[in-house]
């Protein structure tokens, strides 16, 4: 890869993805775990005793709790960020559907500027938390494709373009949006 940013957002993309299989597919992971470590079972008269069976058991029993337990509080905590980007973009829609209709020959506004950079901080957190995995990858794609709608209008671009040389929105970049 030419861009080493484009690489790192698409290992960030098949981490999350990779994360989430991995949740969804836990109980067969599980009972591959167990047979995997119930095959000496074949082999040595040892390992069949019932000790050993049922430390199996509990191993596997364990591994899809685990899971379970840690995919439950990131659930959670998806939820939460979900309402609360949601709500905050919500909150600027109208002024955000404004700034996008307004005519493409005036200069911005300074609380037009204001709104846009509040909404580019927006995308900023919601970029952090998907490439920290929290956000499911086709949830990021759909907030993506809105934001990709804002940044198509020259004066909202040319101010995000400048925002992001800034380097502060946590590693976005223009490239994101072709």
């Amino acid at each position: 890869m030419k861009n080493p940013e484009n690489f790192a957002q698409i290992l960030h993309v098949y981490g999350a993805r990779l994360k989430h299989w991995i949740y969804d597919h836990c109980f067969a992971i599980s009972l591959i775990v167990i047979l995997v470590m119930v095959i000496p079972c074949a082999f040595s008269e040892d390992a069949r005793t019932m000790k050993y069976l049922a430390w199996v058991g509990g191993i596997g029993g364990g591994l899809v709790f685990f899971v379970l337990k840690f995919h439950l509080e990131e659930v959670k905590m998806f939820k939460e960020l979900f309402d609360k980007f949601n709500a905050a973009y919500t909150e600027m829609n109208e002024a955000l559907n404004a700034i996008r209709n307004s005519s493409a020959e005036t200069d911005l506004t300074k609380e037009e500027v204001d709104t846009l950079n509040d909404y580019f901080n927006l995308c900023g957190e919601e970029y952090l938390y998907f490439k920290k995995g929290f956000i499911y990858p086709e949830v990021w794609e759909a907030w993506l494709n809105g934001m990709r709608i804002f940044y198509r209008i020259e004066r909202i671009r040319n101010l995000w373009i400048e925002e992001l040389r800034n380097n502060s929105y946590y590693g976005m970049n223009s490239d994101m949006f072709s």
